[in-house]
């Protein structure tokens, strides 16, 4: 047990050290979502919602760097077609992803192009369907959500990046059989934003 508990301590300060060594980037972030959901019967990425937040990065290696961000994002589904009434699902998330970036196209001191893949946690803060009959709270829906993320930036100087996402959730928005009699529900979206790092 002894033994155990001295590997550990020296695990943890080797971490501790390694965190010490490295350099922390605070940013922010702003854009949209172009979000669906499976399940909905509404077929395209045609809900648009705000996404904005803050950002921290620091690199592992010269080439490789990991982020982590504080979001709010707004999400759901939406159609306008024209043989039927307009509906609406509007989600709105808090999120934190955790992200790994691969840096290439190196530009003087700096890359312009960073690759990225990670996951990341949400939780429900707001949430409602809109149709002609008025605002409706929706039934069954889980109100966690883990998601896989791809995307790419493209930085024009080392502060400025302009990037494209792609969200998948991993868990169900909503669980038939949880919840029978309502349809099984899973969200995606797209994501284009502009971040500035400090």
């Amino acid at each position: 047990m002894r033994i155990k508990n001295i590997y550990l301590i020296l695990m943890l300060s080797l971490v501790v050290g390694h965190l010490e060594a490295q350099t922390f980037r605070g940013g922010v972030v702003l854009g949209a979502n172009a979000s669906q959901i499976n399940g909905d019967l509404i077929a395209g990425f045609n809900k648009i919602g705000l996404h904005l937040g803050l950002k921290v990065v620091s690199d592992i290696t010269d080439k490789i760097a990991w982020s982590t961000e504080l979001l709010y994002s707004e999400r759901g589904s939406h159609t306008q077609a024209k043989f039927s009434d307009p509906f609406t699902i509007s989600i709105n998330y808090v999120e934190i992803p955790l992200l790994i970036s691969f840096k290439d196209w190196q530009q003087e001191d700096y890359y312009k192009m960073h690759f990225e893949a990670g996951a990341s946690l949400g939780r429900i803060i707001d949430q409602k369907v809109k149709d002609i009959g008025g605002n409706t709270d929706i039934d069954g829906l889980n109100e966690t959500d883990l998601s896989a993320i791809v995307g790419a930036t493209l930085y024009s100087n080392d502060h400025l990046g302009f990037s494209a996402r792609y969200t998948h959730s991993i868990n169900l928005l909503r669980d038939e059989r949880k919840h029978p009699g309502l349809s099984r529900f899973r969200g995606y979206f797209l994501t284009f934003r502009v971040l500035y790092l400090f």
